[in-house]
């Protein structure tokens, strides 16, 4: 997804939505409960996200999009197009945690004084395990986070369209 769109998911309200239809409320008024928001502010909070891409609707259901969001920007070098994969940007749903937002680079020192730090740990071994990614370790978790993004969007969003996938980009 574009920056720009990106972006939209750092508003709290927007944020909310998306954990709350991530945590299984995705119908209009199951998240209109969860969240709180009168009718016409969710509304519009919705049709925002559904125009970014973070979510899709399929039927009456609000559901992710995806699981991995990369940041991408698009250039146009000397009638080349270039497109750029952002790897200090992007977001992936973690199955136990909800949506981890990687927002530019890991501030070092950031964890240590967290009360959640040990949580943190177990559960970035515990995705690079399941996402079968080695990590180099000795970092804190939030650097560990953006290693495992990085893996990911290096490992298997460039090798698949290396070996022929289609990238279709929505305006």
């Amino acid at each position: 997804m574009r920056d720009r769109d990106f972006s939209v998911i750092l508003d709290n309200v927007n944020l909310s939505i998306i954990l709350a239809i991530i945590n299984g409320y995705d119908r209009f008024a199951q998240i209109m409960k969860k969240t709180g928001l009168q009718r016409g502010k969710l509304s519009r909070h919705l049709r925002r996200l559904l125009g970014t891409g973070w979510v899709i609707k399929s039927g009456s259901r609000y559901l992710p999009s995806g699981h991995i969001y990369v940041v991408y920007e698009v250039q146009d070098i000397n009638g080349q197009i270039m497109l750029t994969l952002s790897t200090n940007k992007g977001a992936f749903i973690d199955p136990i945690y909800g949506l981890l937002v990687i927002n530019g680079e890991p501030l070092s020192n950031y964890c240590a004084s967290c009360p959640l730090r040990q949580t943190c740990v177990n559960n970035v071994k515990s995705l690079a395990r399941k996402y079968g990614a080695e990590l180099r370790g000795g970092g804190e978790p939030s650097e560990a986070y953006v290693e495992l993004f990085r893996e990911l969007i290096r490992r298997d969003l460039i090798r698949k369209l290396r070996s022929g996938w289609r990238l279709i980009i929505k305006r």
